[in-house]
């Protein structure tokens, strides 16, 4: 990825210490040059030992004073600059959705208010505005207490209705989306996640038959300014995360053209009213021969770099939108690239498709396959040896949780 020269003086501030934490900073240090500043709890793998970010680390994030005494830091160490500030993940772009109306003049706060968000990315709404825009979703149920008939066959899909809430718990055998099997296990599962301390709504899903390739994720750039889409990115995924943490995490995704969501994902956003960066999840039903969709979060995902890599540096539409209030074209993105972050073997491995696992090799190649931990320009010894080791660690994983298709 190219670095240009900034034209404004800003500083971008992030919210988390994840690998798309990480990757955010990534984006603005290759588009301007500038380093991030990035609030977390602890100093973890992704965010350590790195030239292109600094560390605020504040313990208790969750606390509104705690956390504004280090947005306070911020401003005392880049007084009279303005600064824009995004979350990370669920949980972090959440809170500055509810806290954003306290932050100080001189900051950015790229969030849609508190009524659009819950409303776009609550599972339960999102599902009727499906339905109001035409668009297919799985056959769905919510629920709030147990439902002795189900109106579709086991196996089933459960999971959260409120992703942030449910995000900000721990407990044994919590796992954030459950594959059932049958109705002993649907029990089982509901007692654990009330026991668990989740009190909000539940969904329960068909099962969608279909391995890893049949998913995919779409991120989208709706500016306020005229509430037009002005970015559709599409990935394939190659490669999911099967540990019960991390299952619907991306590990491989390749970008390429697909007209066939491009309406769909527009209707979605006109509906919902979302503004700025979204990420939907969509799975291919070869039964219809559509792609359903799962959800929309309201934010750059956590495997945000598969954007960057295709040639559209989110942290571009961030400054020149809500920074140098420019008029933005209107891209949909047609270039093919590799986002992937387990070691290359491993996934050739994984892919069973002769002809994806043709086009993997050839990304590599070409120089067109990207790992967002990996950049030249980190030259820390110690940050070396830690991303190369969770990088390997994929083995064990894979071994240990293998894909259930």
């Amino acid at each position: 990825m190219s670095k240009t020269e900034s034209t404004i003086q800003f500083v971008p501030v992030v919210v988390g210490g994840n690998r798309g934490a990480y990757s955010l900073a990534r984006a603005f240090y290759e588009a301007y040059g500038v380093k991030t500043n990035v609030i977390s709890p602890m100093i973890i793998g992704p965010i350590e030992n790195s030239k292109i970010l600094k560390n605020y680390v504040q313990p208790e994030i969750d606390r509104p004073d705690r956390f504004f005494e280090t947005i306070r830091q911020i401003d005392r160490d880049f007084p009279g600059i303005k600064k824009i500030i995004v979350g990370a993940d669920d949980r972090y772009a959440e809170m500055l959705v509810r806290l954003q109306d306290r932050f100080p003049e001189q900051w950015v706060v790229p969030y849609v208010s508190k009524e659009v968000f819950g409303r776009a990315t609550n599972k339960e709404s999102f599902y009727e505005a499906c339905e109001k825009a035409g668009v297919p979703y799985p056959k769905t149920l919510v629920i709030t207490e147990l439902e002795e008939k189900l109106p579709f066959a086991f196996p089933i899909v459960m999971k959260p209705a409120d992703s942030p809430s449910y995000q900000a718990l721990h407990f044994a055998g919590k796992e954030k989306v459950f594959f059932v099997k049958s109705e002993e296990e649907y029990r089982r599962i509901y007692r654990l996640m009330r026991e668990g301390g989740y009190s909000e709504p539940i969904v329960l899903q068909e099962y969608v038959p279909g391995d890893d390739r049949s998913l995919a994720v779409v991120t989208a750039y709706t500016s306020p300014e005229d509430q037009e889409v002005k970015l559709i990115v599409f990935g394939q995924i190659l490669l999911e995360d099967h540990t019960p943490s991390g299952i619907g995490n991306h590990l491989a995704i390749l970008t390429r053209p697909e007209d066939s969501i491009t309406e769909d994902v527009r209707k979605l956003i006109a509906e919902t009213g979302f503004t700025g960066f979204s990420n939907f999840d969509l799975k291919y039903d070869k039964r219809t021969g559509r792609y359903v969709f799962f959800e929309l979060n309201g934010r750059l995902g956590v495997s945000n770099y598969y954007v960057t890599a295709a040639g559209h540096n989110p942290a571009t539409y961030y400054v020149d939108d809500r920074i140098r209030k420019l008029k933005l074209g209107t891209v949909v993105n047609k270039e093919e690239a590799l986002f992937n972050v387990v070691p290359k073997s491993l996934l050739l491995k994984q892919i069973k498709s002769a002809q994806l696992r043709t086009k993997v090799k050839s990304l590599y190649r070409e120089d067109r396959a990207f790992h967002p931990l990996e950049a030249d320009f980190e030259t820390n010894v110690k940050r070396k040896a830690v991303v190369w080791a969770s990088t390997i660690n994929y083995y064990r994983k894979f071994r240990k949780h293998p894909p259930k298709v």
